[in-house]
């Protein structure tokens, strides 16, 4: 029986993944499914339960901890809590280099 609280939905989206507990590293993966509080991500490395990582994705950064990692075949698939997701960070670049009169407009 499943438990979840949320449905979780496949997915397929490339990521990038930052593990900030020491040393830094920095993996990249796919977001194989998703739901409201949280993600499965597949990578090439093991990252430790309670981890704090950023994930970006395309125009977005999600903060979160990692719940779980188990092996599956010759690749890791993490299970990511959510604490924080930030989206349209290019737009706010834009804005915040208007703002400051910067002469370099990300785009």
């Amino acid at each position: 029986m499943d438990q979840r609280r949320e449905p979780r939905f496949t997915a397929d989206q490339p990521v990038t993944l930052t593990v900030l507990t020491d040393p830094r590293r920095r993996v990249d993966g796919r977001v194989s499914n998703a739901s409201g509080r949280g993600l499965g991500v597949v990578t090439a490395a093991r990252v430790e339960p309670g981890a704090a990582l950023k994930i970006e994705i395309d125009d977005s950064v999600v903060l979160g901890e990692a719940i779980y990692c188990r092996r599956e075949h010759d690749e890791y698939f993490i299970g990511v809590e959510l604490d924080q997701v930030l989206v349209g960070l290019t737009e706010l670049g834009r804005r915040l280099a208007a703002f400051t009169g910067d002469v370099a407009v990300p785009r």
